[in-house]
């Protein structure tokens, strides 16, 4: 919500501008405009080099999807830059892909966070929260859990931009609209972080599905006099299960990224009316 709050802030401010250009058409004017474009354009270049570059030393996989948040602002900021008709439409295909993307990826995590982490004990033999951390935790879950990782891979190669996913389409959207208004240096930094940034996006879904966990079952702590086993996706002391409804909403999401190309029509006809909307109010 504070992202898309942001882009409203940034739409209204261009929209002023418009006008008072429509209104008054001296040479300070174009001076404004000309400096908000090199404000959005610098920020742009910002957060896409820092977003990506930072990433690449992560390991936990909330604070690799925070800076990979940045540099997907960096490709939103872009297309606002350039502020034409196209490039309008590209920013709330964008948001749409992005909001879809990366709630199925929390959803996903909180899923494994259940299967993985609920019911396992710490020292003082409590049972701990039910949440993932590290990337290294996701190991081996292939096997375990398919599904959910196959739609994880999913919602990650959508973030990577891969075709023919919905982030492919936002991405090539963005960079379309600022290849044919003239932005072809800061459209190329654009085009390079996404290729590197594909590398961390590519180390999850390695993780997941090509590393092993040597053993299925992890510990044995005593509660009283005792033993239980905790087993990876198995059931054990405060063991969590996944609803019906976090599923469904799992497989709405992760079918709409990846059979978006099936039917566009619904969802790039209304951006298509309510950029007009924007654009031309």
């Amino acid at each position: 919500m504070p992202k898309i709050a942001i882009i409203i802030l940034s739409l209204d401010i261009i929209n002023i501008i418009n006008l008072d250009v429509l209104f008054n058409s001296s040479i300070s004017m174009y001076g404004d405009i000309n400096l908000v474009k090199n404000l959005f354009l610098i920020s742009s270049f910002l957060s896409l080099l820092i977003g990506t570059v930072v990433g690449l030393a992560q390991n936990k996989i909330k604070r690799l999807l925070a800076y990979s948040t940045i540099s997907h602002i960096g490709f939103i900021l872009l297309a606002l830059s350039v502020n034409t008709e196209e490039s309008l439409e590209s920013v709330l295909f964008y948001l749409i892909q992005y909001s879809f993307t990366n709630l199925n990826i929390f959803f996903i995590i909180l899923a494994f966070g259940y299967i993985l982490k609920s019911g396992k004990l710490n020292s003082n033999n409590n049972v701990n929260g039910s949440d993932i951390s590290l990337i290294s935790e996701l190991k081996g879950q292939f096997k375990d859990n398919p599904i959910l990782t196959l739609s994880l891979a999913v919602s990650l190669f959508s973030m990577a931009g891969i075709p023919p996913l919905l982030g492919f389409f936002a991405k090539a959207g963005v960079l379309y609209s600022s290849i044919q208004n003239g932005y072809y240096f800061i459209s190329l930094v654009a085009i390079v972080v996404s290729v590197i940034s594909a590398y961390y996006y590519l180390a999850i879904i390695k993780v997941m599905h090509f590393d092993t966990i040597p053993n299925s079952i992890l510990s044995f702590p005593t509660v009283g006099t005792q033993a239980t086993p905790i087993y990876i996706g198995g059931v054990g002391a405060g063991y969590k299960r996944v609803t019906n409804i976090h599923s469904f909403i799992i497989a709405i999401l992760t079918l709409s990224i990846l059979l978006f190309i099936l039917k566009p029509s619904i969802i790039l006809n209304s951006i298509h009316l309510i950029a007009l909307n924007i654009f031309y109010y």
